[in-house]
């Protein structure tokens, strides 16, 4: 159901999801489920910074560093200190920040690093890389799974609107219904939907829903420079532009969405070695058979996969990262308003937030009977129990997010003093 456009075996991984709402698991999910999002996550890190810096290099003429930032103060602070160029607005925005730094979500975490060219005596920001955290990929896809079901309740709640005019001798748009009956109708649609989904006779009706941009390049350039920015990526001779989309207002840039052809030969020669083999073992993984599950998924997968990439000037950019269209602002009103918020919602949202920390937990445990039903209603302390329960102590848990952040440096090329220079709270 969930179609990530960034990973491989991503028809799989969507057909495991559709299968797993309806509470029909199958022998091998677990670690399939596993596969797909531990191997794609180590995977993407490779193949995104050969992607940025392929297109960076040739936009800009010379070679670009890459330097991990694991909180957004991280960046936040690089952007206030190394002004590209600055105006009356960007001085206030920067004033701002410097007095007030407390306002600007500066612990928020980031899966990325920031791309930086030699500018003489000092270095200035040209673009950034990201993967999408579990967290955002969990509420994202969520959020698209729940807009599907909505329309699906509202389309029953009409066919029910359509029925009642019927028998009145009406047309629908004639028919004048009081607030208590529209409520009524809606939970009677909703009933009807949780029916299907217990039953399991929605898994046919259930489509793909893409998201498009777990991995991503965000390029900080001028207007009057697109064309050759588009010039350089299709110079890779590995990517295509598929799509452009352009936002203007409080949130101004150009979104394209891009093909990439898989780097095979540099991917096979690359199998999880070091911090991200003791990653994958903390996560339930035989180290002495990784290697060969890496391959056997790399021979299987798809040749292309796709990403973002976000253009924007440094105008704009400043904006999004401490301005009126700050990204974490954005967030936050995506999360606080939410059109439906039914149980069968709260239940996706959960489901999704279990498949993602299963991948992430030390278990290898074959699920038999899915522990979260759609048309089941249960406390938040229930989706808090599997959760410790799939980590089982409090020390893993914490010493695989430790990992995690050597895995990303180790993995990305990057050298120890970027990593010193870079830990939160070394600004």
């Amino acid at each position: 159901m969930l179609f990530l456009e960034s990973f491989v075996h991503r028809d799989r991984l969507a057909q495991i999801i559709k299968r797993w709402m309806i509470n029909r698991p199958e022998p091998g999910d677990t670690r399939e489920l596993k596969q797909i999002i531990n191997f794609n996550t180590y995977m993407s890190r490779i193949w995104l910074d050969r992607v940025g810096r392929n297109i960076l290099d040739r936009f800009h003429g010379a070679p670009v560093r890459w330097v991990p930032i694991r909180e957004k103060g991280q960046l936040k602070d690089f952007v206030v200190d190394h002004l590209t160029y600055t105006n009356k607005r960007i001085e206030e925005i920067c004033n701002h920040y410097r007095t007030y730094p407390e306002d600007y979500y500066r612990e928020t975490p980031i899966d990325g690093g920031m791309y930086l060219l030699d500018i003489g005596t000092t270095e200035r920001l040209i673009a950034l890389s990201r993967l999408k955290r579990f967290r955002r990929v969990g509420e994202k896809g969520s959020r698209r799974i729940v807009d599907f079901i909505l329309s699906r309740i509202r389309a029953n709640a009409t066919a029910l609107a359509e029925e009642r005019a019927r028998l009145l001798g009406v047309r629908r748009e004639q028919l004048l219904s009081s607030p208590d009956t529209m409520v009524s109708e809606f939970a009677h649609a909703e009933r009807r939907l949780i029916k299907s989904i217990k039953r399991g006779t929605i898994e046919t009706d259930l489509p793909l829903l893409s998201i498009p941009d777990v991995a991503g390049l965000k390029v900080i350039i001028e207007e009057h420079e697109h064309n050759r920015l588009l010039d350089a990526i299709e110079a890779t001779g590995t990517c295509v532009v598929m799509e452009a989309e352009h936002h203007s207002g409080v949130y101004s840039a150009i979104n394209l969405k891009v093909a990439h052809k898989i780097p095979w030969d540099e991917l096979f020669a690359r199998p999880p070695a070091g911090h991200a083999l003791r990653l994958l073992k903390y996560r339930g993984f035989d180290p002495d058979t990784v290697e060969r599950e890496y391959h056997d998924f790399l021979s299987t997968a798809e040749d292309t996969v796709y990403l973002e990439i976000i253009v924007s000037t440094f105008q704009n950019f400043v904006e999004s990262e401490l301005g009126r269209s700050m990204h974490e602002d954005r967030v936050l009103t995506q999360r606080a308003h939410r059109e439906y918020n039914g149980p069968v919602a709260t239940n996706v949202r959960y489901l999704i937030d279990f498949i993602l920390s299963l991948c992430r937990s030390p278990t290898m445990s074959e699920i038999r009977d899915v522990p979260i039903k759609l048309w089941v209603k249960y406390m938040p302390d229930y989706m808090e129990h599997l959760i410790r329960m799939q980590f089982r102590s409090q020390d893993v848990y914490l010493e695989m997010f430790a990992e995690d952040e050597d895995v990303y440096v180790s993995q990305s090329g990057a050298t120890p003093q970027d990593t010193e220079t870079n830990r939160p709270g070394s600004s």
